[in-house]
């Protein structure tokens, strides 16, 4: 059964961190939003590990950064191995920001930590709502939408923001091109207990000597919270079976998740159609080295704001895609070299990558690329808006 057709606030499709960011910046400011998401639950899985310093200033105002920063833990450097020695590191401590360093909390606590901020200016997520149908129209965008009850509800919205993934059902729906390319093996990782003597404070790089790499970072949910077992590390690598490849730590209990996935580096080929905007995955992806994701998409989602407040809606896609582009193209280079699958690539890993990291011109590059902090950015809303 569909419903009429009804005049509708603003619509966000999607409630990861992306949605949600949008939706809290706009609840903050009186506009209210519609914010809906196909999962009839928030997702438990850890995913993105690492909240930059920009996504700390641009949430800072909402009070979410607060608690982020009681919840996780700061990662204060990034270090490069290769047969066990140390031949590289990457530190955060001359970073000229008042957070100097990268902070360690899971992707399922920061969506806990927005929607709680986002319920208390009254706004909550409709769960169990996919969008099926969507028409960019001339004053707007109409949607249909399957309830959870499994009927059909049409509704016309001023604009509507997709921020529904990489599979994205709205990109589809307007045949939006995702340009780019996608690497053919898939990556895989566990997040898993180990006991190590590596630092918790760290990001750990494992250049393998065959090729490939291992990564390894504390997955962090809270904490405050203490476990009477070891921490849990994200370990994850371009080649199968991560945990045999580990060296200097060792397992001591089941995986509580692992993934296997393909990696993409694609933007689409507009950040519009008509009054749907498209922001986070939905936009562009790429691989997770950089931990660029989802800070990219809430930078994203804070523009988003920022323009509609000034109605100036018009100016999104050439504030945002030449950014999303220009950090598309930069982590694609860093994980074509991280992954080591020619002999040049690895010498570089090796020999290349220890000397250039201490040249200070590059290595503060390197910096702001990991920390968000690689564009320029205007002093007073931090939306890079000219």
């Amino acid at each position: 059964m569909t419903s009429a057709a009804t005049t509708a606030r603003p619509l966000i499709v999607g409630a990861g961190p992306v949605g949600l960011g949008a939706a809290l910046f706009l609840a903050r400011e009186g506009v209210a939003v519609r914010l809906v998401d196909q999962a009839e639950r928030p997702s438990t899985h850890s995913k993105a590990l690492a909240v930059n310093p920009r996504t700390l200033d641009l949430l800072e105002s909402t009070g979410v950064t607060k608690h982020m920063i009681e919840m996780g833990t700061p990662i204060r450097s990034a270090q490069f191995w290769y047969q066990n020695a140390t031949v590289a590191e990457l530190s955060f401590s001359t970073l000229r920001h008042r957070y100097p360093w990268m902070l360690a909390l899971s992707q399922s606590s920061t969506e806990e930590l927005l929607e709680r901020a986002l319920a208390a200016h009254g706004v909550t997520v409709e769960r169990g709502v996919a969008l099926i149908r969507c028409v960019a129209q001339k004053d707007g965008a109409s949607a249909t939408l399957r309830l959870g009850s499994g009927e059909q509800e049409s509704v016309t919205c001023p604009w509507l923001l997709a921020a529904d993934g990489a599979r994205s059902a709205v990109r589809e729906q307007l045949r939006v091109d995702f340009e780019g390319t996608t690497f053919g093996r898939p990556w895989h990782l566990a997040d898993v207990p180990l006991s190590t003597a590596l630092p918790g404070d760290r990001a750990h790089v494992f250049f393998l000597e065959e090729g490939g790499f291992l990564f390894m970072l504390r997955v962090e949910h809270d904490r405050r919270v203490q476990s009477s077992g070891d921490p849990l590390w994200r370990v994850m690598s371009n080649l199968t079976d991560p945990l045999s490849r580990l060296t200097q730590a060792r397992v001591t209990g089941e995986p509580v998740w692992t993934s296997s996935f393909h990696i993409s580096h694609r933007i689409n080929a507009a950040m519009h159609v008509g009054h749907v905007y498209f922001a986070g995955d939905a936009a562009h992806v790429h691989s997770p080295i950089g931990a660029r994701g989802m800070n990219l998409g809430l930078e994203d989602a804070f523009v988003f704001s920022r323009l509609v407040l000034r109605g100036e809606l018009a100016q999104y896609e050439r504030l945002r895609r030449p950014t999303d582009h220009l950090v598309v193209k930069r982590v694609e280079r860093l994980t074509r070299l991280a992954r080591g699958e020619s002999c040049i690539s690895r010498a570089m890993r090796r020999f290349v990558l220890p000397v250039i990291l201490r040249i200070p011109p590059i290595r503060r590059f390197m910096i702001g690329v990991v920390t968000g902090l690689d564009h320029e950015v205007g002093r007073d809303d931090r939306t890079g808006m000219a």
